[in-house]
C-alpha cells in the first residue's frame, strides 16, 4: 500500500464515481479502477461496492476512509516540516560559548541576529573552555564554537577558524590599591611582585597560560595568591582587595563599583576571539550563524 493508493481511494469515496474521480485525478478510469483493486487486494478488504450504475462505501469503506485521510494529512505535514527545516526555518543549531562570550559585542550581535532571523530554531548554548570545547569540536558534539585565545588555536581537521575579534587585556585592581589612580596605561613590570587572582592551571581556561606568557614578556611568572574557576569568582575576590589581576576588556563590563580597570602597557597584552565551525555540512542554520559572525568582524 503506497500514498498514491489512499489518494486515489479518498477521492474516488468522494465523487463516488470512477469517472469524475478520473478526471479529477488527471488520470484515465482504466488505471485508477487496477488501484483500488488492487489496495483491496492488499488489505484483502472490500471497500467500495460498484454496480454498472452506482459506487457506494462498504462500513469497512467508511471507516479506512478516515484513516486515508488522516494518514495524507500526516504525510503533508511531515512534508513540510522536511521542507521548511530544509530552509533553515526550523530545527536546532548548538553554538559552544566560551565563558563570558556574551560580553563580547560581535559574539552577542551575531547571536541576537540569528534569534531575530529564525524565532522558530532552537538554539542551544554550551558554555565551554576553551579545551572542551575544541574536544567537543573533535568528538562530533559541537559543529560550531567560539574560542578565546592569545594566538590562533589548534582545531580538529575539518574545521575553519577566523577570527572575529582582538581586545586589550586590562589591569583590574581594588579601589585602595596603589596603583588605582594611575591615569596612563601600566608597565607589566610593576606587577612583578603583585599577588595575582586568576584561573587555576588545572582549568581548562586558556586565560591562566595567556596572562602568564604576557607576563612572561616581562620577565617574570605571575605569582597567584588566589585560585578561581569562575569570571564572577575573580571579580568578587579582587573586590576583597586580596590581589589584582589580568582580564579581557570585555570582561571587565561584570566589574564592580570599588573595582578600577587600567590599560596595560604592552603589545603583547590582547586576547583574541576566534571562530571555529565545521567546513562543510551542517546545513542553512549553521551557514546563517558563520554568515552574521564573519560579519561581525571588528577590532575589540
Amino acid at each position: 500500500m503506497e500514498l498514491r493508493h489512499l489518494r486515489y481511494f479518498v477521492v474516488v469515496a468522494e465523487e463516488l464515481h470512477f469517472s469524475r474521480a478520473a478526471e479529477r485525478l488527471g488520470i484515465s478510469q482504466p488505471p485508477l479502477s487496477q488501484q483500488i483493486r488492487a489496495l483491496e487486494d492488499d488489505l484483502q478488504v472490500r471497500l467500495l461496492d460498484r454496480t454498472s450504475r452506482t459506487v457506494e462505501l462498504t462500513e469497512a469503506g467508511r471507516l479506512f476512509l478516515a484513516e486515508a485521510r488522516a494518514t495524507l494529512d500526516q504525510a503533508d505535514r511531515a512534508r513540510q516540516t522536511a521542507a521548511r527545516a530544509h530552509r533553515g526555518e526550523i530545527g536546532e543549531l548548538t553554538v559552544g560559548l566560551f565563558p563570558s562570550a556574551l560580553l563580547a559585542k560581535p559574539v552577542a550581535s551575531a547571536i541576537l541576529g540569528f534569534r531575530r532571523r529564525h524565532p522558530r530554531v532552537r538554539l542551544v548554548l554550551r558554555e565551554r573552555a576553551v579545551h572542551a570545547a575544541v574536544r567537543e569540536l573533535a568528538g562530533g558534539g559541537l559543529e560550531i564554537a567560539y574560542l578565546r585565545y592569545a594566538t590562533r588555536p589548534e582545531i580538529p581537521p575539518g574545521f575553519v577558524l577566523t577570527e572575529v575579534m582582538r581586545e586589550p587585556l586590562m589591569l583590574v585592581v581594588h579601589e585602595a590599591h596603589r596603583l588605582a589612580q594611575r591615569d596612563d596605561p601600566v608597565p607589566l613590570e610593576e606587577l612583578a611582585q603583585e599577588p595575582f587572582i586568576h584561573f587555576s592551571p588545572r582549568s581548562d581556561s586558556a586565560l591562566h597560560e595567556h596572562v602568564a606568557a604576557v607576563c612572561a614578556t616581562a620577565g617574570f611568572e605571575p605569582r597567584i595568591e588566589q585560585e578561581a574557576n569562575q569570571n564572577g569568582s575573580i571579580l568578587a575576590l579582587i573586590g576583597t582587595g586580596i590581589g589584582i589581576s589580568i582580564l579581557p576588556r570585555s570582561l571587565c563590563r561584570l566589574t564592580l563599583p570599588e573595582l578600577r580597570v587600567l590599560p596595560i602597557a604592552s603589545a603583547a597584552a590582547t586576547s583574541g576571539i576566534w571562530l571555529a565551525h565545521r567546513r562543510r555540512g551542517g546545513g542553512p542554520l549553521l551557514r546563517t550563524l558563520v554568515d552574521l559572525a564573519l560579519a561581525q568582524q571588528t577590532e575589540g
